[in-house]
């Protein structure tokens, strides 16, 4: 009898309920870190007189760790159990959490958020194998809707509670807010969470991978951070990529001859989890730069507030609360693509409504937009990861839920830092397009250069000055309609993401058939 089979004869039927909650708790605990700490850069760079390129390590410190954890997993769960690494990691993360709120200095932010990110990479695996180990196959739909929604729901969340604890108390409390969560959660898996399944020696460690991954992943995201800032000509961008390549190739090579691989790349040998796998990683790609590039606007173009720029997400998170159990229950019955396909026909129409806002987009339209987005959230995960993990034997099952977790992360970070290369360079293009339709022979330029200057006038600037004033105004305006121009293209490009996950979607579900017949 296995350990979970023990606790199912412990607790009885509920044990299932019980679990899924223990993981939840933990999955939206750590989840609200990737995103609440991002509300709260511009007071911690002006606490500490940070630079940009410091300020840029604490998201690219906790990405790139929480990349690379995600497959560290695996192993831990195999030499320590589930019930242990649940609970570990949930008090490493304390632990970084304190440190980070009682930081005095850039070194400590910047490690606190490194080790958040490895606790929030770790988490996910293990809360995927924890509900697949107590869902039978055929109800394995409504445990990835579970999951789905714990990675989307907590940053809804944090970005509204990021806001308001930033305006009315201070930055720090954006590492305590979640504690009590992961206290709760510690204490769960210490009575629902089962411990180690085999009692024979532990497998040794990958050290060799995971230091081959670590400086592939971190070389990769410190070049694409940090090029615009040094200049894409800059030696130092072509050098780490090279080493990130290079790295790569290698951990790959490594994983291929030892024993004991950090990642079995058997799991690549199954073609539904390699298409379920893509669809993943450009999905995520999408929708973390959807997560960018909507506050950055809301914030740097209408000018709201942390607390107004968070409520666009409420009624997002209502949609999930509803849809998510009813695309788990579909998931079981019908196949894929009968819910993705028209999941992300809603991303799209939502994505597309993003893409025509300029400085007069309402609030409600945008809380609309996010309403729309949010189908896309609830039905596009949760029958892809079960599916493509459904096809993988179960000893494979740890090492498919790390590397699919791993797509969708990296995905995300490499997304994200493209559009910040491409906002740069974009606002920096239609400035120059703009500024050169301003001249003596555009009529309507003029005519709006003469209406600044009557505006001017009549708030009491001198006739000498109006001129000059004028031109700032004309010159701020152009600024603006350049980066309101930049996020548009912004929102296209994603919708061209978006059409590339629909290849790999109907694939999935293609294959799935062919498999089962």
């Amino acid at each position: 009898m296995t350990q979970v089979e023990q606790l199912f004869e412990r607790y009885g039927p509920r044990y299932q309920l019980w679990v899924t909650l223990t993981v939840m708790l933990g999955l939206v605990a750590l989840g609200m870190s990737i995103t609440i700490v991002n509300v709260a850069i511009p007071y911690i760079k002006g606490a500490f007189g940070m630079s940009n390129s410091q300020v840029q390590w604490l998201s690219t410190g906790f990405l790139a760790s929480t990349t690379v954890s995600l497959l560290v997993a695996p192993w831990l769960v195999a030499a320590v159990g589930q019930r242990a690494t649940f609970v570990g990691l949930l008090l490493t993360f304390i632990a970084a959490s304190i440190l980070g709120g009682l930081g005095q200095g850039m070194a400590t932010l910047v490690a606190a958020r490194i080790i958040q990110g490895g606790m929030t990479g770790l988490i996910r695996p293990v809360a995927m194998q924890a509900l697949f180990a107590v869902y039978p196959p055929e109800g394995r739909g409504m445990a990835t809707a579970m999951y789905g929604m714990c990675l989307g729901l907590p940053l809804t969340l944090a970005t509204v509670i990021g806001g308001w604890l930033v305006e009315h108390f201070s930055w720090r409390y954006v590492f305590f807010v979640t504690l009590p969560i992961c206290a709760v959660a510690i204490i769960m898996g210490l009575f629902f969470l089962p411990p180690r399944e085999q009692k024979g020696p532990r497998p040794p460690f990958d050290w060799a991978g995971v230091v081959l991954l670590s400086v592939a992943v971190f070389a990769m995201l410190a070049a694409l951070s940090n090029g615009q800032r040094w200049g894409w000509y800059d030696p130092r961008v072509p050098e780490l990529i090279l080493v990130s390549v290079l790295c790569g190739a290698a951990f790959i090579a490594w994983q291929n001859r030892t024993r004991h691989p950090l990642l079995d790349l058997a799991i690549f040998r199954n073609r539904l989890f390699v298409v379920g796998t893509l669809a993943m990683c450009l999905f995520g790609a999408t929708f973390y730069g959807i997560m960018y590039l909507l506050p950055q606007f809301v914030q740097g173009v209408l000018h709201y507030s942390p607390i107004t720029a968070g409520q666009i997400f409420l009624p997002s998170t209502a949609v999930l609360g509803i849809l998510v159990p009813m695309v788990g229950w579909l998931s079981d019955r019908y196949p894929p693509h009968w819910i993705t396909l028209p999941g992300l026909a809603c991303t799209m129409f939502s994505v597309w409504l993003m893409a025509q806002m300029d400085w007069n987009t309402s609030f409600f339209y945008l809380a609309m937009a996010m309403g729309i987005l949010s189908i896309g959230m609830a039905s596009f995960p949760p029958p892809t990861l079960s599916n493509a993990i459904a096809g993988l034997p179960g000893h494979l099952t740890g090492h498919g839920s790390g590397a699919i977790n791993f797509a969708l992360q990296l995905g995300g970070a490499l997304g994200t830092s493209g559009l910040v290369i491409l906002l740069d360079r974009q606002t920096a293009y239609h400035g120059q397009i703009l500024n050169a339709g301003v001249n003596a022979g555009n009529a309507i330029a003029s005519q709006q250069l003469g209406q600044l200057s009557d505006l001017v006038g009549r708030l009491g600037v001198p006739e000498t000055h109006q001129q000059a004033m004028a031109g700032y105004l004309m010159g701020r305006i152009e600024g603006i309609w350049a980066s309101i121009l930049a996020y548009q293209d912004g929102f296209w490009i994603l919708i061209g993401s978006l059409l590339l996950v629909v290849i790999p979607s109907i694939l999935l579900s293609r294959w799935r058939d062919v498999s089962r017949t």
